[in-house]
């Protein structure tokens, strides 16, 4: 009876470390993994995110306005907001964009230079 209890617990003690080293593997990946994002490329997808809630919102505004749930004002008030700052986005999306590809360009340019 002592030697199955001592079994069990000896499995126990096995199962549990190796759960825990599962767990806490990506912990240790993530590290690894952060300093190889460029952050030209993770502007670029939070722009293109916040783009895209930018457009989410404006047809959302649209339907709330269809469905009478906004006066005509608050409509045209939020919708001229929500313009500007979708242009602000865009604009800057593709000045980001534009720097991208001249960084590319000169990283092309001490390649080949090599």
């Amino acid at each position: 009876m002592v030697g199955i209890s001592f079994l069990l617990l000896l499995w126990i003690g096995i199962l549990g470390v190796m759960l825990l080293v599962y767990l806490s593997y990506p912990l240790f990946q993530s590290s690894e993994l952060s300093s190889e994002i460029n952050p030209a490329e993770l502007r670029m997808q939070t722009l293109a995110i916040e783009r895209e809630q930018s457009y989410s919102a404006l047809v959302d505004l649209e339907d709330d306005y269809e469905s009478g749930k906004l006066s005509e004002e608050d409509y045209k008030e939020l919708r001229a907001a929500l313009l500007q700052e979708t242009a602000q986005i865009v604009s800057q999306l593709e000045a980001a964009a534009q720097i991208d590809v001249e960084s590319e360009i000169e990283r092309y340019k001490r390649e080949k230079g090599q």
